[in-house]
Parts: C-alpha cells; structure tokens; sequence
C-alpha cells in the first residue's frame, strides 16, 4: 500500500489527501492523520501550491503537493509510505499484470507448432501488462491537461522518462524489469503497433525465421552428412565440428555423393560454429532421430529409441488374432548350438496353439502352417482371424498364403519390429517364469537384474530330445495357468479360455487359399470316375459332398482319362485332412473325398447305417454315369457312309493300255427271254460233309 497514497500531476508528486486527515468519514484506513479537512481547506487558501490538485469526487482524490508539505509531514510520510522521489512511479497506480495477456502468450503457437518458452511467456506478458499501464497514464493526462485547456505537448517525453523508472519499482515489487524502449519515438512506434496487433506486437517473429539464428539451415544440413552421410563410418559430434572447421578453413573438401559437386565453404550460410554449437543442434531430436536412422545397425534398439509406441488393448476372444515368432529355448545341445522352435499364441487367450522345431529354421516355417491347420482342425476350432508375424521368415507368403482372406482375414507383416508382436513379452515370460528352473538353463549375456545373470559353475549340453521335451513342458504349463485377467475369465485356465470363448463370427477355412501353397502335391488320374491317393481309390465332390448328376458329369468331362495333381494335407494320424483337384494348367477342379467302400454281405451290412449311404450314394455314383452314357447313346443317329471317288489327275499313263470311254448311247431294254434251262447247267456239286471229317 505504501505507493497508493502519491500519485503524479502535471509531473509533480502529490499526496492523496484520505491519507493525511482524520475525518471518520474522509479518512484512508491507513491515514496518518495529521489535520482535518476543515484545516486543510484553510491552509490551501492561505498557503500557494499547497493543494496540487482539487478533488471531484470517488476516484479522482484532491492532491497535497509534496514539495509544500511540512517538512515534519513529509518524515512521516516516508517513514509510513515511502520516499516519493525514490518508491513512486505514476505507472504504479495504473500497473497490474494482465490476466488477458497471461492467457495468451500461454497458449501462443508458431507456425512451426512451437509453443514460447517459460521465459518468453513472463517477458511478453509484463511487456504487454506494462503498455497497457502506460496507455491508461497517457489517457489520464491527456484528460487532465485538455480540462484545463492545456498543451498535450511533451506528453509521450513524460510517458518515456516514467517508462524507464519504473524497471526500479518493477524490480523493488518482484516483476523483474521490462524491456520496452526508452526512446520516444522507439516507444511511440511500440505504442502505436500494440494498439493494431495488441499481443502479436511482443512476440519475436525470430523463432519463425532461421535465417536470423547464428546456425543456418545449411550449416545443419552439412552437419548431419558429416555425422551420418559417410558410408562405414561413425565420426562422434566432437569430429564432426573438427571437420567442419577444417572445411571452413579450405584444408577439408566436402563431396556430394549424388550430384559430384562440392561444397562451397564461402558460401555465407556456413558461419563458424563452436563445439558446443555442434553438439547441441545434432543431440536435438530432429537431427538425431534423422542421422540415427541412417548410422544405426542395430534396428531394434533404433525403434525402441524413437518410434513411438501404441497401448493396445487386449482381445477379449479367442480366435480373434494369433502372434508369430521363432525363438530359440535357453538350453544348448552343443556348444553355441540351440534348437530352434516356431511358435503361435492366441492373443485372447494367452494359450500357445501351435509349435514345431529343428535343428535350424530352414523350413521349418512350412511345416508351422501345416501343424495350425492339423491343431485347430483337430479341435474342431475355425482358424483365427488374424495374424500378426515377421517379415524374415513369411516373405514369400505374404502374398500367396498370408495375403488377406487366403488363410487368415486379416494379417499383419512386421519389418524387424519385436516391438509390434506381442508374443515377444510371453517369450520373455516363458522364459523366466518357465523354463529358468531347468537343468543347463541360459542367461542372458546382458541381463540387469541380478538375479536373471548367469550363474557360478558350467551349465551342462542337453540332449535335442530334452530340450524338446523342456520347451514342450513349458508350453503345457503355460496354458494350463489362470488366464491374467480375471476379472474377465474368473477361475479359468488359459487353455479353458481358448476351447470356450471363441469369437461367433470367425470364417470357415479357405481350403483353396491354402492348399496350394503348403499341402502335398501328388500326381494321379481318373478312371472310372475314381482318383488314388494314398493307395485308395477316392471319389469327387464339393464341400464335403460326393458329386452326383450334372456335378459330376462336369468334372469328368474335363479330367475323365486324364493325368492330373492333388494337393492334400494329412492330419495328425497321416489321414488325408483335405484335398482338392487340379488339372496340369493349375486350375482346380474338385475335391477329392474318401472311397466310401461297403461290405459286399448284404446280411453284414445289415443294421450299419454308414456302409447303406455308402452303397447308396456309390450306386447313384455309378447310375448317374450310366445315365449319361444311355441317354446320348439315344440321341446317335443311324447313319452309312460312302465315300466318293477321288478324281486325280494323272501324270503317267501306259503306253497300248486299253481305256474305258463312257458311252453316250441311250441304254436299250431287251426284251424277255428264258435262257436257264436244265441242258445249260449239266455240272452238279456235292453237298455232303461226310469227306471233310
């Protein structure tokens, strides 16, 4: 409170009179109390200058000039409120921190979507709090001085002298110091650009313009192909500001790879630029996450650096998304030798549905797909709906078998991403949770916590069988424990999870998307209606049903006496699962399905209710190809061919051979005449038999 009571007029310090009288009802709460009004209304009569200025009611107090006072009122003054000539500036009275500018350099943005710094924010805020407390001083004195009728000359030189004293009172009241100008005209110039752009006038347009900064846009760019365009090396930020002084300096050539040209170290945007300097711009994240891309080897630890990651949430069905990916089990069974495994876990429920190993991953990637259709045909489940694997091993499926709707609706390719395949978190659980108990079981190289190092003493080679035999147990384990969240599955097994809570809306097996690609091929032919596979004579049909009718008219017609190729998948007794038709062209046909023999016995037969459909649907089999045979056999016509002489033209003829001539004659009709009579025909033949035996 010790400002309020002085206030300025026509640059003279004046004290506000509630702060000098005793009136009750005229007085300042922390009035001194020195006369009372009716005093000091006499004393401005009789004293010259006493009253500076006269009061007009509520906010516009009378004024006691501070150089007429009593010397004794003015040791009490400044005892109480301060010295005046040291503690008061007119700005004070007007000053507060404007909440309106507060808000707005809070929430300023750049065009680059860069926010002001913390310091930005306070400076910009009191440079514009304080113009606004200089225009309210400007509009009172333009107020006083045009009442009395008085020159406005020299106003803005009064408005520049408070300016600058009022850093003291700004520092002495915790505001820190403002940087508006202190010149008039700079001040005018401020004064008169805040009142067309209000808050935009303070901010530095700078932080938008690179080309104000020391370090240029150029001046970085060579930097990063210092830093990460050299191919095989790995220079440190240190080397790379010893090379770009040695560039500045003409002893270092600098070449673009792709165009041959030169850098140009006279080029004015390449500006000397400490170590410091250097280091600063290329630790920045757009520098760095740039050059790292491109110097990294190892991608894994590159994304885990600097791609950002996704919180997904966990499916809460079966079936509805299975995640991919070899691993090798923590057991070695020769020195730096372990089996390799390929592995599928059902999201939804946690449980591991498919595994198969080897010695190496050499085609074991086949032979997975194959042991996913055997498992879940086996449990009478649909494959899942999709699919999430890496690159490395699935690429040439990705657009055969992993293409979308082929075996899988939906599949999702990782590029050396662990991090975008969760079953990478299950291995680790599997791993320490699992298999860390096991006899000959291996550390990590790197592991942090202690107790997942590798311990004292050497850890023994196991043999493959006892690898397999301890993944295997692991994976049973596993899916026998309670599902994680049970909130959702209360009491089950992740196993329970997976049999029971399968997605409704899972597709039936695309068997024509898949087949081509990872069943068996075996070359056969149909006769008679019939194909061998596995040594036994199959039949054909659609979807499960044995083609009758037209259906089967069709397909022999085109393959009938015809080599041709099935592909097929066993299950996991060696049984043919399914297998479908092709011809040589690749184009498919039908499917094969099985013999359907029956007994021959009518009386073993009797009472089997499979070996009757079997002679059933045989019988319809066969009569629909007698049918067929009988119907356009009917439809033949009778016909006799005869053949016409063909006229060629001769070149050789014989010499004296006589020729026939066609006649021209009309032909004559003779007239009858007996001529067999018993004289002509006097020789007899023997009709007997007897001599011939």
């Amino acid at each position: 409170m010790r400002a309020i009571a002085y206030d300025m007029y026509q640059s003279q310090i004046g004290v506000r009179i509630s702060y000098l009288i005793s009136d009750a009802d005229k007085k300042h709460p922390n009035s001194l109390e020195l006369t009372s009004y009716d005093a000091y209304k006499q004393r401005s009569c009789r004293v010259p200058g006493f009253r500076l200025k006269s009061g007009k009611g509520p906010g516009n107090e009378a004024l006691v000039s501070w150089e007429a006072m009593p010397h004794e009122w003015k040791e009490m003054c400044k005892s109480k409120f301060g010295d005046p000539s040291v503690d008061y500036n007119p700005l004070e009275k007007h000053f507060q921190i404007s909440p309106e500018a507060k808000a707005y350099y809070d929430n300023f943005q750049f065009d680059n979507d860069e926010y002001l710094t913390p310091e930005q924010k306070k400076k910009y805020t009191l440079n514009a709090s304080v113009m606004e407390s200089i225009i309210r001083l400007k509009s009172d004195r333009l107020a006083q001085r045009k009442s009395r009728g008085g020159s406005i000359r020299g106003i803005w030189d009064t408005l520049a002298n408070d300016t600058v004293a009022f850093n003291d009172r700004l520092k002495a009241l915790g505001h820190g110091q403002h940087t508006l100008p202190g010149s008039v005209k700079r001040l005018r110039m401020r004064h008169d650009n805040f009142l067309k752009f209000k808050y935009e006038e303070f901010v530095d347009k700078r932080n938008n313009n690179n080309n104000a900064q020391v370090v240029t846009p150029v001046m970085i760019e060579l930097w990063q192909a210092i830093f990460a365009g050299q191919r095989n090396r790995k220079p440190t930020y240190i080397e790379v500001a010893l090379r770009y002084e040695a560039f500045l300096k003409g002893d270092l050539d600098i070449i673009n790879n792709q165009t041959g040209e030169l850098f140009n170290p006279n080029n004015p945007e390449y500006r000397p630029a400490s170590e410091s300097s250097v280091y600063s711009y290329q630790a920045a994240w757009a520098q760095r996450a740039v050059s790292f891309s491109l110097r990294s080897g190892d991608n894994q630890k590159f994304k885990a650096a600097f791609d950002p990651w996704h919180r997904l949430k966990q499916p809460e069905f079966a079936g509805s998304m299975i995640s991919i990916d070899d691993r090798q089990p923590p057991f070695e069974y020769a020195p730096g030798k372990r089996m390799w495994f390929y592995n599928a876990i059902d999201l939804g429920s946690e449980a591991f549905t498919c595994w198969v190993w080897g010695d190496t991953k050499e085609g074991i990637i086949e032979e997975f797909y194959r042991q996913i259709v055997r498992n879940y045909m086996a449990w009478g489940l649909k494959l899942p709906y999709e699919l999430e694997c890496e690159m490395s091993l699935n690429s040439s499926y990705k657009d055969n078998l992993l293409a979308n709707g082929a075996m899988f609706q939906q599949v999702r390719i990782e590029a050396n991403n662990a991090r975008g395949k969760r079953i990478e978190a299950y291995y680790r659980q599997l791993r320490y949770g699992f298999e860390k108990e096991e006899d000959g079981w291996i550390a990590r190289p790197f592991a942090i916590s202690e107790s997942n190092q590798k311990g004292a003493g050497k850890l023994p080679i196991l043999p493959k069988d006892q690898i397999v035999q301890n993944a295997l147990r692991a994976i049973e384990n596993w899916n026998n424990t309670l599902h994680s969240d049970q909130n959702l599955n209360p009491g089950m097994t992740r196993w329970e999870v997976f049999m029971e809570k399968q997605h409704p809306e899972l597709t039936e097996t695309n068997w024509a998307g898949i087949l081509p690609h990872i069943g068996y091929e075996t070359k056969s032919s149909m006769n008679l209606g019939r194909i061998i596979l596995q040594g036994k004579h199959r039949v054909v049909g659609y979807d499960g049903e044995v083609a009758l009718g037209a259906k089967l008219i069709n397909i022999l017609k085109r393959i009938e006496g015809k080599d041709l190729i099935v592909k097929w998948l066993d299950d996991h007794e060696g049984n043919v699962l399914k297998s479908l038709v092709y011809d040589l062209e690749g184009n498919q046909i039908c499917e094969l399905l099985g013999d359907l023999g029956y007994n021959r016995s009518t009386l073993e037969r009797k009472g089997k209710v499979d070996e009757e459909q079997n002679r059933e649907i045989m019988s319809a089999y066969a009569a629909t190809v007698q049918g067929y045979i009988r119907r356009n056999a009917h439809q033949i016509e009778s016909v006799t061919l005869i053949e016409k002489p063909k006229q060629t033209k001769k070149a050789f003829v014989m010499p004296g051979l006589a020729k026939y001539t066609e006649s021209k004659r009309e032909p004559e009709v003779l007239e009858s005449e007996e001529v067999i009579n018993d004289q002509q025909y006097t020789k007899k033949y023997s009709t007997s038999t007897a001599d011939r035996f």
